[in-house]
């Protein structure tokens, strides 16, 4: 059998073969590995039209439960980082569950997704030209064939260098075929990723990197304070500031703000279509 070519994304070399797989329990699927980035990836996904066949996979028990956890980092890290007034953009942001957990937390955030229904935050999606502060990927990394290529054209159209995104890190050797990230019978991750992965990532955007825990991350265009990395990366510290912050953002809750916007947004659409006949 001859031997697939696959060229790693980020340093542009041939990648190693690894080993093939059976993904969505019917494609053999090869894996490969660049030893220069780190990257770990699959052969070009020609089964991706299948695996998202339904957005959100039977299996992702957890999808709440991690919206609420990621929306408490989030709040956290803007507060420390004092970026709390900007605007925010969480792109493949799924149902909008994450953009309305952060607007009930009081933070200008809008959901975009185009492969997914809104259905959480329907009247907060960014136009044309939206100027974002900070741009979210959350569980968006590990699905991506050109990693640099999508952030490079998220930071172009949302106006922003500054990136928190998601995705868990594996350690210095490949992991076995038995590690959870892999999700074979999912077929959605396709791409995964090493701290030195991300490291050349960041410098070839021109940004500073920060791993805040193995699941975490920070692109920003300039590099933090030294206090400011200390506090977002000591766990100790980050439990106990995470749990205040939180607590103190109900009070700046956007969730009646958000329900009269919507009230006169719905009641115009009324009176436009009433116009109309």
């Amino acid at each position: 059998m001859e031997t697939k070519k696959v060229t790693c994304p980020i340093s542009g070399k041939d990648m190693d073969f690894l080993f093939s797989e059976t993904v969505l329990r019917k494609y053999e699927v090869d894996y490969f590995h660049c030893p220069e980035s780190g990257l770990m990836r699959t052969e070009p996904p020609y089964w991706l039209d299948e695996a998202y066949s339904d957005a959100i996979v039977a299996t992702d028990v957890g999808l709440v439960a991690r919206n609420l956890r990621n929306s408490q980092q989030l709040a956290f890290i803007l507060e420390i980082l004092g970026w709390e007034a900007g605007k925010f953009v969480d792109v493949a942001g799924g149902y909008g569950l994450l953009t309305r957990m952060l607007r009930d937390k009081g933070f200008d955030c809008y959901s975009t997704d185009p492969y997914c229904e809104n259905l959480f935050a329907q009247y907060f999606e960014p136009d044309e030209g939206f100027k974002a502060d900070c741009i979210f990927a959350f569980e968006v990394m590990e699905h991506i064939e050109n990693p640099l290529e999508f952030i490079e054209e998220a930071q172009e159209r949302y106006q922003c260098r500054n990136f928190i995104f998601s995705t868990l890190l594996y350690g210095d050797s490949i992991p076995s075929r038995d590690w959870w990230y892999y999700v074979f019978d999912g077929g959605q991750h396709i791409s995964f990723y090493q701290k030195k992965t991300l490291e050349m990532m960041a410098d070839k955007l021109g940004c500073h990197y920060l791993s805040i825990d193995k699941g975490l991350h920070l692109f920003t265009e300039s590099k933090l304070a030294g206090w400011q990395e200390f506090v977002l990366t000591n766990h100790f510290i980050r439990f106990f500031l995470r749990a205040f912050i939180n607590r103190r953002r109900i009070k700046k809750s956007k969730t009646f703000e958000d329900f009269s916007l919507i009230s006169q947004l719905g009641h115009s659409c009324l009176e436009a279509k009433s116009g109309n006949h």
